[in-house]
């Protein structure tokens, strides 16, 4: 107790001689306001619903400004300080309040949400305020509101999306909180001035996000260490969800740091409707499969005869090696192109970053295996593109994740769409959106069937780099009247699912897909 006392004695001395003889200096150079930025970021980025889509560590900030600090009355705030010394030293063993008077300047402490409850409590202070900062969690880089998160003047490339997006953003301001010091040297609590920011709308649904992040984190798919998953709206193109499994590694679904994916068997729905829209082939057209290409246990396996139909349901190589030679290398490559194939989608490009363009194969890799989806490097966003084309009957609309540009009042600065392009006639596409019903309901996809619901689909599974298999489902369902397509890619999947099955995009990608469609259409 004597101790206490000493120390008490001892600050109450120092705090009267800063009453008697204030410092001129202090008093004349002090501002009358303080302003501190609030946020790391310029602009925000919302979805399609106007939902804040951002993951904020929020920084709790005391601020001790020495010049008014000084002016402490011992007679009126030395309980105060005495307290506020007892809090900070919570934060700072080595705080001391008479030590920061001989300071100069701002002195920032970062301190817990409880130090920063407490020390607002202490309202008698002179020269002290606090605020709180937004610093953006980015531990999930490649989530679909991170990977935009990063947009200035040192970051953009050329004829990029960020370059694009930067021209509407590069006016903004930070958004900052005035705190003004009345008569008594004491400071308010802050006026927030928002500036007339533009921010990014997305096209993609959180909630659907949020839901399909749940699904892929369940205990039956912890063998799989990362899955792709892109939600497209068949109409517009929109993307209304793009969610990998592990958020912190490279973005699977624009192919991050890779050429892209072999397809395997998800491209010979493709193949299909090419042949069908050059009236080369009709859905019960008959072709051989004599074992060439196909295999059974690692050895030659012929399916006998069988329709283009059939062939889909069962994934017969050799008929859509057949069906794709019909079509021809030059013919492909046209419908393809037409369709965004070999160059960027989203175009999001930077350091480490750019999104693959995937890779476009050569006469001589031949078309038995081009057409049945090997040689050939895609994306599951170029994938969806694909997809989207047969099931909006036709029309390819490119895919895209940017809405809008809109103020900080929701008014709507810069629309975006895309153009729509008759690749395939109705009737071939309605065709080929009934066959994959089929893989479904009476094929190889049937671990995706979900009852009730207007869904078809296909299988793939595609070899990777290092010899291990992906496996692929890419499909389409409708809700609300609208077509929605659901590409799915489980990269470097391995050999054995842990019931023993030898894995695929049969029972990797189909149940995933099932799981999907069965929460969003709820």
């Amino acid at each position: 107790m004597g101790i206490y006392f000493l120390i008490i004695s001892l600050l109450s001395i120092r705090l009267y001689i800063l009453q008697i003889h204030p410092s001129s200096k202090v008093s004349g150079e002090m501002n009358n306001y303080q302003s501190e930025n609030l946020s790391q970021m310029k602009y925000r980025i919302f979805d399609t619903n106007g939902k804040d889509m951002m993951d904020y560590n929020k920084k709790y900030i005391v601020i001790l400004d020495t010049k008014p600090f000084m002016l402490n009355n011992y007679e009126e705030t030395l309980e105060d300080l005495m307290a506020l010394n007892f809090i900070m030293k919570s934060e700072d063993k080595n705080f001391n309040y008479s030590e920061i008077m001989k300071d100069d300047g701002k002195i920032y402490y970062t301190v817990s949400e409880e130090t920063y409850n407490k020390v607002n409590k202490l309202k008698n202070i002179k020269g002290i305020y606090t605020y709180t900062y937004d610093e953006v969690d980015t531990k999930e880089a490649w989530k679909t509101s991170n990977f935009l998160a990063n947009i200035n003047e040192d970051t953009v490339i050329e004829n990029s999306l960020e370059e694009n997006l930067y021209d509407y953003l590069k006016e903004n301001s930070y958004p900052q909180a005035k705190f003004y010091l009345d008569d008594k040297a004491t400071y308010g609590d802050g006026e927030v001035t928002l500036e007339e920011n533009n921010n990014i709308k997305l096209t993609v649904n959180e909630e659907w996000e949020d839901k399909i992040r749940e699904i892929l984190k369940k205990e039956s798919y912890s063998f799989l260490k990362n899955v792709g998953v892109v939600v497209s709206e068949a109409e517009t193109g929109k993307i209304r969800a793009m969610v990998q499994k592990d958020e912190t590694q490279a973005n699977v679904n624009l192919g991050i740091e890779q050429l892209g994916y072999e397809p395997g068997s998800i491209f010979k729905v493709i193949t299909e409707t090419i042949a069908l829209d050059k009236g080369l082939i009709s859905h019960d057209d008959i072709f051989a499969c004599t074992g060439e290409i196909c295999q059974k246990d690692g050895k030659p396996y012929a399916h006998g005869y069988l329709s283009v139909e059939d062939a889909l349901k069962i994934s017969c190589n050799d008929v859509f090696a057949k069906v794709g030679t019909k079509v021809g290398y030059e013919e492909m490559m046209k419908y393809l192109e037409k369709m965004g194939m070999f160059q960027s989608v989203l175009n999001i490009k930077g350091e480490n970053r750019n999104e693959a363009p995937g890779v476009k194969p050569t006469i001589e890799n031949s078309m038995n295996n081009i057409s049945i989806g090997q040689t050939i490097m895609v994306t599951p966003v170029q994938m969806a593109g694909l997809y989207n084309t047969v099931v909006n009957d036709g029309i390819y609309v490119k895919p895209s994740i940017v809405e809008a540009i809109i103020d900080n009042k929701d008014n709507i600065v810069k629309e975006f769409s895309q153009e729509q392009i008759r690749v395939f006639s109705q009737t071939s596409a309605k065709i080929a959106q009934e066959t994959m019903s089929k893989v479904i309901w009476e094929g190889s996809g049937f671990e995706a069937k979900v009852e009730g619901v207007n869904i078809g689909g296909k299988t793939g599974t595609s070899t990777g780099n290092g010899g291990t298999n992906h496996g692929w489902f890419a499909g389409y369902f409708e809700k609300d009247g609208k077509k929605y397509t659901i590409v799915v890619i489980a990269p470097n999947i391995g050999e054995k699912h842990p019931d023993g099955r030898e894995l695929g995009g049969g029972n990797t990608g189909a149940p995933i897909f099932r799981e999907i469609v069965t929460e969003l259409v709820k």
